[in-house]
């Protein structure tokens, strides 16, 4: 298998851990969305990262289905989600919230980095915005002060969540500073978690790169 996209992708990023948490052998094809936008066209005709490429020269686009063709892969024993559908809930709530987040932080930065500053729409990066805060502090609430967020085994709510916190925290910490009715460490449990899962072998096989 060939993972194309960078370490600095959130989303590029939570398929490679779980690449390595399952121990699946795969080479990583490193382009930039922007800059090797043609190359990544021809792969992906969406033009978007992660790109997995198959063994058969199958491509899979978008992380969460890539995720659900590797949990097929690696079996129900080894899956990162429980397979018991009442089992599988909250971890899916934790994941879609998570990955929502990573959404919209990349979106931030679109719109306030890549477009020109005349062009900025300051009621959308006000909603974006909006969507963050709200977004980490359902995160903050759901998430354990120790352990990982389903209890005893890691998952891809875990993954999705230290990924995203990670992503956020190297390219705009000031999303994660305390305000209003937060604490004075900001999202306390939330920096945590993700410091915690950091410190695992997967994490650190595929750690987050600047782009």
């Amino acid at each position: 298998m060939i993972l194309t996209g960078q370490l600095d992708s959130p989303f590029v990023r939570r398929v490679a851990i779980a690449l390595h948490v399952y121990e699946l052998p795969f080479e990583h094809n490193v382009i930039s969305a922007y800059d090797d936008f043609d190359e990544l066209l021809a792969l992906n005709p969406l033009g978007k990262v992660p790109a997995l490429q198959l063994d058969d020269g199958s491509v899979l686009a978008d992380s969460t289905l890539i995720l659900d063709y590797l949990d097929r892969i690696a079996g129900a024993e080894k899956a990162l989600l429980p397979g018991d559908a009442a089992a599988r809930a909250g971890p899916l709530a934790h994941m879609g919230v998570a990955a929502g987040l990573a959404e919209k932080a990349v979106e931030f930065r679109t719109e306030t980095v890549r477009r020109p500053r005349g062009k900025i729409d300051g009621p959308r990066v006000n909603r974006i915005l909006a969507q963050i805060a709200a977004a980490l502090r359902w995160l903050e609430a759901h998430t354990p002060e120790e352990g990982f967020i389903s209890g005893g085994e890691i998952t891809h709510a875990d993954i999705a969540s230290a990924v995203t916190v990670t992503f956020i925290a190297n390219r705009n910490g000031e999303h994660l500073a305390a305000r209003g009715n937060e604490t004075e460490q900001g999202f306390a449990k939330l920096i945590a978690h993700a410091r915690r899962c950091e410190m695992m072998a997967a994490f650190e096989s595929a750690p987050f790169m600047q782009g």
